[in-house]
């Protein structure tokens, strides 16, 4: 059962199940979160990278769930390409300039999977 006072963040395969992994420790996002988000929930959402879940050989999990959940424990700026490209094996995207900010997680938890949760943009509460 989910803690309703945890907000969770969609985030699409391959990226969510690498976290789950420990092999990504840094969201990527344009915006940065705010001051009170600590702990949050990892929502897969409907739609998946399915060339990346390829070449990371990950089978997406079910759309619509949570599979974990996670703590923020610094969020880091990115101003130059150079930074973000050091960074590149921890976050796992190329394109800088795209995300202004990364999510530095830490205490991550794989949860039993909870099903046909709707997810949101930003973060939003289970209920």
């Amino acid at each position: 059962m989910l803690d309703s006072k945890i907000p969770a963040l969609s985030i699409r395969e391959p990226y969510a199940t690498l976290i789950i992994e420990g092999k990504k420790d840094i969201e990527l996002r344009s915006w940065k979160p705010p001051e009170w988000i600590k702990d949050f929930y990892i929502h897969v959402p409907t739609i998946a990278d399915l060339k990346m879940c390829k070449e990371y050989n990950i089978i997406s999990s079910p759309p619509r769930t949570v599979i974990g959940k996670v703590q923020v424990v610094e969020v880091k700026e990115y101003t130059n390409s150079k930074d973000f490209a050091v960074d590149y094996p921890r976050h796992h995207c190329k394109f800088f300039g795209k995300y202004d900010y990364g999510f530095i997680l830490d205490n991550v938890v794989k949860v039993e999977p909870v099903y046909g949760i709707p997810g949101k943009r930003f973060f939003f509460f289970t209920k």
